[in-house]
């Protein structure tokens, strides 16, 4: 595990695709354009914004970052999103993913990560909550996926009071 490179954006595209395709955790059930996706990784790596990557076999298994918001009243906010493939969860990676890039988030001065979960994704749930996530709200009804109509979770992890500038008394 360690930060994404520009050489890594190739096996990421990859891996967010095949992790998208299972149609259970993102958004889209492809993963965009290669183009948007190098824009993306290159213009976090310009921002400082956390995004690692876990490889195996040099191969690229899984991800994690966190966008920080250019917003003027919104810079101490990022949002969170990650994804490791199928055959490589359950092995720790995405806890290792998750704790390092909470770790240089820290670092970087976020103070407030944001997430969106899907409400059937119940490992994921247990992973945010056990690294200091708490629900903040449910956008209910959300996601039809085949069937099955879902609900959002709205997580967030905010820093100890002492770190927030009017709260901590800084």
């Amino acid at each position: 595990m360690r930060a994404i490179t520009e050489a890594d954006i190739p096996g990421f595209w990859e891996t967010l695709g095949a992790v998208a395709r299972e149609s259970s955790f993102l958004r889209s059930a492809e993963a965009p354009p290669f183009a948007a996706v190098q824009d993306f990784v290159l213009g976090n790596i310009e921002a400082g914004n956390p995004q690692f990557v876990a490889l195996a076999d040099g191969q690229v298994v899984g991800w994690c970052d966190i966008v920080r918001s250019t917003a003027t009243h919104e810079r101490h906010c990022g949002e969170l999103g990650m994804g490791v493939r199928s055959d490589w969860r359950g092995r720790g990676l995405g806890r290792s993913l998750l704790e390092a890039t909470l770790a240089e988030a820290d670092a970087r001065g976020v103070l407030r990560v944001e997430l969106s979960v899907h409400s059937d994704n119940p490992r994921a749930i247990a992973l945010y909550i056990r690294n200091g996530f708490i629900e903040e709200g449910r956008k209910l009804r959300a996601r039809i996926k085949g069937n099955a109509v879902l609900d959002v979770l709205l997580m967030v992890r905010l820093r100890p009071d002492e770190h927030w500038p009017s709260i901590g008394g800084a």
